[in-house]
């Protein structure tokens, strides 16, 4: 779903290709991250730029996440291949910010995506690692 929303707007030109290198991932090793939150990510040649895709998950979703616990927040990563850098310096602040204290709680009760986004911009000021 976050794929196909993704490429639904031009933001990966091949669904299939980024779904089947993102599943490949997780196979290695799940992304949950615990404390609700999932990171998968991949790269694909087909992307040019790194991309960021953000899902709330109402109910939950078993993740496999390390702490056994449902994920509700879902920050989805795909970048090129040379995208090395970029890619764990914004995995790295995914997981700071979300680990700030109020932080999942804000995200998951926002009720806009321009809420989320929000939070998420007061809390990189905020909260710089």
């Amino acid at each position: 779903m976050m794929v196909d929303a993704a490429s639904a707007c031009g933001a990966i030109p091949d669904a299939p290709d980024a779904l089947r290198r993102l599943l490949e991932r997780e196979r290695t090793m799940s992304t949950g991250m615990g404390g609700g939150v999932a990171v998968p990510h991949a790269k694909t040649d087909k992307v040019r730029n790194l991309v960021v895709v953000m899902a709330r998950v109402s109910d939950g979703v078993d993740f496999k996440a390390i702490d056994g616990k449902p994920v509700y927040l879902v920050f989805l990563l795909l970048g090129p291949p040379d995208s090395t850098r970029q890619h764990v310096d914004l995995l790295a602040r995914i997981a700071y910010l979300v680990k700030a204290p109020g932080v999942i709680d804000a995200m998951r009760s926002a009720v806009t995506p321009a809420q989320i986004l929000e939070i998420l911009r007061i809390e990189s000021r905020e909260r710089r690692p």
